[in-house]
């Protein structure tokens, strides 16, 4: 296996599942921005039946911040396959890259869809797949005020390898 980021060769796998789970390397895993240490400024609450949970501004948030890092699981492609014909449990899991699915951690799940052409909202937050982090960031597209409802649409997520 080797790091997506900067090409370091892992030591063999011990087992199974760890030849199946993916590698970074330690060190670009330090690259990574930390975690606010007063969190995120992001809140997930319950909107309505029909529209059921969402995220929400706990602040004002600048244009290009980075609002929430979600650590994800990569499925391997053959357990990715299986899922799909599996409409329970493929309803929670994310697309990731190579058609694979990941399941998320954080809010990840709780973000709502908005698209000019389907909702009349343009989103306000930008998916970045981190495949070299094994993580899913989202960021503001635009100044976001508190109380606001972070949104983002499915067709414009933006995969890194970095």
């Amino acid at each position: 296996m080797i790091c997506p980021d900067c090409g370091l060769k892992s030591p063999d796998p011990g087992n199974e599942a760890q030849a199946k789970a993916p590698f970074v390397c330690s060190e670009c895993l330090k690259k990574a921005p930390l975690r606010p240490a007063d969190g995120w400024p992001i809140t997930g609450r319950w909107i309505s039946k029909e529209r059921c949970r969402g995220v929400f501004a706990r602040s004002d948030i600048a244009k290009g911040a980075l609002v929430e890092r979600c650590w994800v699981m990569p499925l391997p492609p053959d357990e990715s396959i299986q899922t799909v014909s599996m409409p329970v449990t493929n309803r929670y899991l994310f697309p990731w890259v190579d058609d694979q699915r990941c399941i998320v951690s954080g809010d990840g799940l709780l973000y709502n869809f908005d698209r000019m052409d389907v909702t009349g909202r343009e989103p306000n937050v930008l998916c970045v797949l981190r495949q070299g982090l094994s993580a899913i960031e989202f960021r503001t597209l635009r100044l976001v005020r508190a109380g606001e409802e972070l949104t983002w649409d499915y067709a414009r997520a933006v995969v890194r390898t970095g």
